[in-house]
């Protein structure tokens, strides 16, 4: 363990498959019904639900995953896992304090 400036950070992922297995068997027909029982915007949902290689893609925040919680009555684990990635923003340039 050198002086390595590797930020290793943590992030939660959505389960896409399970997430639309759920909202299938709960006749959910559009994200967009989804959103609304989750109190939350309908573009909140397509962005979780992209690749995580597009650029558009979002993590999932509190209240899209307590809201598929409670929609589904499921626990954390049967809609999202954590992945660990390394921090791609690495350390921005320190700009030295004007004084």
């Amino acid at each position: 363990m050198g002086g390595e400036n590797h930020m290793k950070k943590f992030v939660v992922r959505l389960k896409v498959k399970e997430l639309m297995k759920a909202q299938i068997d709960k006749d959910i027909a559009t994200d967009k019904d989804l959103a609304d029982m989750m109190n939350i915007n309908v573009s909140q949902v397509w962005r979780v639900k992209l690749p995580i290689t597009d650029e558009r893609h979002s993590s999932p925040g509190n209240q899209f995953i307590a809201g598929v919680i409670e929609v589904f009555e499921g626990n954390f684990d049967d809609f999202f896992y954590i992945e660990e990635v390394e921090d791609v923003k690495k350390k921005k340039k320190s700009v030295p304090a004007l004084t």
